[in-house]
């Protein structure tokens, strides 16, 4: 996997436009992102879920973004290969196990075996992992989504609602893991979360989403 030696200015926006029905959702004219844990806020309907997507390479939009200095719109291939995501509400084939889905991540981001493993103990995953992912409850699927998202050393990990439908194990699990992986990795975070997240010993920044754009706030 591409691993950049920049350790600041991780995600840079130019002249980003998003539209949907001819309507502005965001319009961000130039930001520089460094590499930090931030917490992404906004009503509903601000724009969260649509800059998530787009950070992701999974929705087109007008404009650059570059993370570690690779352009999305001019080398989509090796930007993508750099961010990993998990959706708010994530949809897998029913058919499928969920431990096919774990080597097939673990294959395509060339994860060590002890590291998936680690994975799979945190979430406490063995016993559901042989079954297919139809059967699994929306809380199961939210687990099996957040460990293939910690699957590999993503320069970008982007996290949205990540506490939703989580049990209570698993919500005091996922800070620690975005602090090791920050300080070992140097993975930045991006997360969007209505719950309050002041009881966890995560170092946040803030990024509020209104008017369409976004605002750097102090941290929390």
């Amino acid at each position: 996997m591409y691993r950049p030696n920049v350790v600041t200015a991780m995600l840079q926006f130019d002249h980003v436009y998003k539209t949907y029905n001819q309507q502005p959702v965001l319009d961000i004219s130039h930001l520089k992102l460094e590499r930090n844990i931030y917490w992404l806020k906004g009503i509903n309907g601000s724009g969260k879920t649509t800059l998530l997507s787009m950070l992701a390479g999974l929705i087109p939009f007008k404009g650059d973004i570059q993370l570690d200095g690779v352009n999305l719109r001019f080398d989509p291939v090796s930007y993508r290969s750099l961010v990993n995501f998990a959706e708010a509400e994530p949809l897998y084939p029913d058919f499928i196990t969920g431990n096919e889905l774990v080597r097939f991540y673990q294959e395509i981001r060339k994860a060590a075996t002890v590291q998936v493993d680690m994975l799979i103990n945190l979430f406490k995953m063995h016993h559901f992992l042989k079954s297919p992912i139809g059967i699994y409850s929306s809380g199961m699927v939210k687990k099996l989504s957040l460990l293939l998202a910690f699957i590999g050393r993503p320069s970008l990990l982007l996290l949205d609602e990540p506490l939703a439908t989580l049990d209570e194990g698993s919500v005091h699990i996922l800070p620690e893991l975005i602090n090791a992986y920050h300080k070992e990795f140097k993975t930045g975070f991006i997360f969007s979360s209505h719950q309050s997240i002041n009881m966890f010993s995560l170092t946040t920044h803030q990024i509020l989403i209104a008017d369409h754009s976004l605002q750097l706030i102090e941290s929390v």
